[in-house]
């Protein structure tokens, strides 16, 4: 019975000895007793009496006392700790020059041992909380000082390379032929897949019958040794992601480009001219005021250049800044989310997701 008593006292005491800086306060106390008792104390030896009267008396009744309170406050009032623990500070190294060298120096070295540790106690501690995500208006400015440092976040878009897709059967190319007029079939949608690889068709046309005739289409060049150029007034990313720089092969050499990911790309009347080789090129354009997208998985692009103004919205804001990407000058920060405007690409390839191309027009040279 008496042991389970003393039990739940020692362990109530541990408690409250855990929520408060007790060690500092006992030095401390320790500190204020040693100072403040030998100037008043007397010691018998015998019939004789030996007894300390210095003009240290008063300093260390005061400075004695005040650590004294000092210790108390580190055990009833913790709260304010850092306060007692400052001016603890203080009155033991003023004892040291007006109180018998602050107790014969323990009462100094107490009250300093005191001190330090009622600065550096801290409460109990608390579990991490997980980390807040990042306020709007910061990540904004981030981004913002980031693209500001290097032009903008990057955009390739490489898009679907017309030297290797299929064109719907419902788009034809013109091509001229002796003695006759050349006309142009536009259909209503192309869609291309950048995995499948056709011949072009052409149409060729007479004054007096119609004729469709399939027309040589000009050497195709190996995979990864592809050159086309995207031109638009407007192309929005979304899912942008900068990859690195990687090696790729145009015309039998070995150059360094821009490697990006994207989950869609939209253009506005598009104009994407492809370099065939030889002196042969294919223009794809779409019909005026639409938009040309590129959807369905991740579009992985390979870009040699990139150059306009990028556009991104920070709180509601737009921002525009110039940009011109290379292997030599890449992208620091990429925004997931850009539109870009008035821009040209320079691609070497891309593969991943379906181009849609409305009233696409193909010319052949």
């Amino acid at each position: 019975m008496v042991g389970s008593v003393i039990g739940r006292a020692w362990r109530a005491f541990n408690r409250w000895r855990r929520s408060r800086p007790f060690w500092a306060g006992l030095f401390l106390l320790l500190s204020g007793l040693i100072i403040l008792f030998p100037p008043f104390a007397s010691l018998k030896l015998g019939s004789m009496a030996i007894a300390i009267q210095t003009i240290g008396g008063l300093s260390g009744a005061l400075i004695g006392a005040l650590l004294v309170v000092c210790a108390l406050t580190m055990w009833l009032r913790p709260q304010f700790r850092l306060a007692a623990g400052v001016a603890s500070l203080i009155l033991s190294l003023t004892a040291l020059i007006t109180t018998n060298l602050g107790g014969f120096l323990l009462g100094t070295l107490f009250g300093l041992l005191g001190s330090a540790l009622a600065l550096s106690w801290t409460p109990k501690t608390r579990k991490r909380k997980a980390a807040k995500a990042v306020p709007p208006a910061a990540a904004a400015f981030v981004v913002l000082l980031g693209l500001t440092a290097h032009g903008v976040g990057q955009p390739s878009y490489a898009f679907a390379d017309p030297t290797t897709s299929s064109v719907a059967t419902s788009t034809t190319a013109a091509s001229t032929t002796a003695g006759s007029t050349t006309t142009t079939t536009v259909a209503p949608t192309s869609t291309t897949s950048p995995s499948s690889s056709s011949s072009v068709t052409a149409t060729s046309t007479t004054a007096a019958t119609s004729t469709t005739t399939a027309t040589p289409s000009p050497p195709a060049l190996p995979a990864g040794t592809r050159v086309w150029t995207l031109e638009s007034p407007s192309i929005a990313m979304s899912g942008l992601a900068y990859k690195g720089i990687v090696s790729t092969v145009v015309g039998g050499k070995t150059i360094k480009v821009l490697k990006f990911t994207a989950s869609s790309v939209k253009i506005k009347n598009l104009v994407q001219t492809a370099d065939r080789g030889g002196g042969h090129k294919i223009v794809t354009t779409a019909a005026p005021g639409s938009t040309s997208a590129i959807t369905d998985g991740t579009i992985t692009m390979l870009t040699a250049e990139i150059k306009g103004t990028a556009v991104i919205n920070i709180l509601g804001i737009p921002v525009r800044l110039p940009i011109d990407y290379t292997a030599t000058s890449p992208p620091l920060i990429t925004p997931p989310d850009v539109t870009f405007e008035n821009v040209v690409v320079t691609n070497t390839d891309q593969s991943g997701g379906t181009l849609t191309i409305p009233g696409a027009k193909i010319v052949a040279t």
